[in-house]
């Protein structure tokens, strides 16, 4: 694979990264045991208006309980990855050093979409083909608004 086509295929999997750690982040309201480490703003949760049932909640917070602290350590780790990159990029590191934290962080970003992808597939059984046609139309909102937020506020 060439280094441009392996770099938008990069690309989009990052995005797809940040839709899917949107998805997964807000997909229910945060338990008891979570609420204190958020702020008291909610925003509205994805699953909010899917109708669930009592047996698909549990079922979906089973699966948040089994992949959120995974996820969450990925994303951290996938964060400092990056920064220590931009580091070595601006810095004097040597070439050798600069691509081998590359590629680290190519693998780490595998890692975290497979941990990710698992996590929405398991949900994604849960849910009947109206709840995810409706779901991925709020998505495709969020992403909208998103995008327009981001056009807004550029350094935000």
């Amino acid at each position: 694979m060439s280094r441009i086509t392996k770099g938008v295929v990069i690309c989009f999997a990052l995005i797809g990264v940040c839709s899917l750690g949107q998805w997964v982040g807000n997909t229910l309201q945060p338990s008891v045991a979570q609420a204190p480490e958020r702020p008291q703003r909610r925003r509205p949760g994805l699953f909010r208006d899917l109708q669930l049932s009592r047996q698909q909640r549990r079922e979906i917070r089973a699966i948040r309980q089994k992949y959120g602290p995974q996820t969450r350590e990925k994303a951290q780790l996938l964060r400092q990855t990056r920064n220590e990159l931009k580091a070595m990029i601006a810095g004097e590191a040597p070439e050798a050093e600069v691509r081998a934290q590359f590629q680290s962080l190519e693998a780490l970003t595998q890692e975290t979409l497979n941990l990710r992808f698992e996590n929405m597939m398991a949900i994604r059984k849960v849910l009947s083909p109206e709840q995810r046609q409706r779901l991925e139309q709020k998505l495709a909102e969020r992403r909208r608004q998103r995008r327009q937020q981001r056009r807004l506020n550029p350094e935000g």
